[in-house]
């Protein structure tokens, strides 16, 4: 088990983090929201089993956890992450400007460490930032479990825009069924660590405003209350890509029912989805507004907002509306926006840590499937 540990130093930018979160996801980031962005419950895992603590930034704006790279291990902070599949670290071979105080890999002082001949890797993001370098063999501790010969990218050079999150050491990837950008072509540490455990899959069980757990190989029965409610992925999803059927506002008597695609992703803090559901989300939420220029769904910071329920078949769960007051956007005014945002255009929506934080998620490999529970 790895612990997902909250940053209480960050400084929030709720409307960076819309525009890096549709930027991944290749969403339509509005001009205006670009132009201003620029200028500008505990877990408790068996000891027995691999698990991560996963601790939130401010606001919840990612769960940084501490991984052991090499040997002896060097701790490095990184975002356990479903929406991609590599592995990067900066190491002592990263020759950015700006990066601050990130926690670097130093390979030189590993006895396991061995690189890859004439490997590369590359990264662009739908927002320009970047990041490439060379792979190498490593060994990996993640929560006490060893992962010998897993490939680790080491990042020669970064964006600026990237190299900005000082706290942040590197991406853990663990999507399902995308390969890693190394050339030649190498497995992930997803795919290196599989078969280590007792079973093919790992759990994530994050709070809001509060640390959390990701657990690899084990579903801990004290972590949640009820069955498990399983959704298969998509056929052919590379991603954790499944169906959601239904979605409620502040329990009203009518649900909304259809079905629309949803990528389940660790690695974004907000939840997008369709712009009609937001839409009618909002309609329930006095003074509420669209501002066009940024894009954004805002209110007054005061506003109780109502909760948020979504349907999986014949299960469903409920975000509540404290967890969608995400973040103040302008101070002088009261001015909040909503964690809750539309999608700009992607063919599917985004189930990030909003509603994470709400549910205890199981991403089953072998059965291609995602679980939820009640916390």
């Amino acid at each position: 088990s790895v612990k997902a540990t909250r940053n209480q130093y960050y400084n929030p930018n709720g409307l960076a983090q819309y525009a890096k979160a549709l930027s991944k996801w290749g969403g339509d980031v509005p001009k205006g929201l670009a132009s201003h962005v620029s200028n500008k419950g505990q877990g408790k895992p068996l000891s027995c089993y691999p698990s991560v603590d996963a601790v939130p930034f401010r606001d919840d704006r990612e769960y940084i956890s501490s991984v052991g790279i090499g040997t002896p291990p060097q701790y490095l902070p990184l975002d356990l992450d479903t929406g991609s599949a590599d592995v990067w670290v900066y190491s002592s071979e990263t020759r950015a400007v700006g990066l601050g105080n990130h926690t670097k890999w130093t390979p030189e002082n590993s006895t396991t460490a061995v690189p890859i001949n004439a490997s590369t890797w590359s990264i662009q993001y739908g927002d320009q930032s970047y990041a490439y370098g060379t792979a190498w063999k490593e060994t990996v501790t993640l929560g006490g479990l060893t992962i010998p010969n897993a490939v680790i990218e080491s990042a020669l050079d970064v964006s600026p825009s990237l190299a900005q999150d000082y706290i942040l050491g590197g991406i853990f990837g663990l999507a399902l069924g995308l390969g890693s950008e190394v050339v030649p072509a190498h497995p992930t540490v997803l795919d290196t660590l599989l078969p280590l455990l007792d079973r093919p899959l790992f759990t994530v069980d994050l709070h809001w405003h509060a640390q959390g757990t990701y657990t690899f190989g084990h579903i801990d029965a004290t972590a949640h209350q009820g069955g498990i409610h399983y959704v298969p992925l998509v056929p052919g999803a590379q991603f954790w890509e499944i169906n959601y059927n239904g979605f409620n506002v502040g329990g009203n008597a009518n649900w909304y029912l259809s079905r629309w695609d949803a990528i389940v992703d660790t690695g974004t803090s907000l939840l997008l989805l369709q712009d009609d559901i937001v839409a009618l989300y909002y309609d329930e939420v006095p003074a509420a507004r669209y501002n066009a220029s940024w894009g954004v769904w805002e209110f007054p910071c005061a506003t109780r907002l109502p909760d948020f329920k979504m349907g999986f078949g014949q299960w469903h769960t409920a975000v509540p509306g404290r967890y969608i007051n995400y973040t103040v956007i302008d101070p002088d005014t009261g001015t909040c926006m909503g964690g809750l945002q539309s999608n700009m255009g992607t063919p599917f929506g985004i189930i990030g840590d909003i509603f994470l934080k709400a549910v205890f998620a199981v991403f089953d490999v072998e059965n291609k499937r995602v679980g939820f529970a009640e916390k």
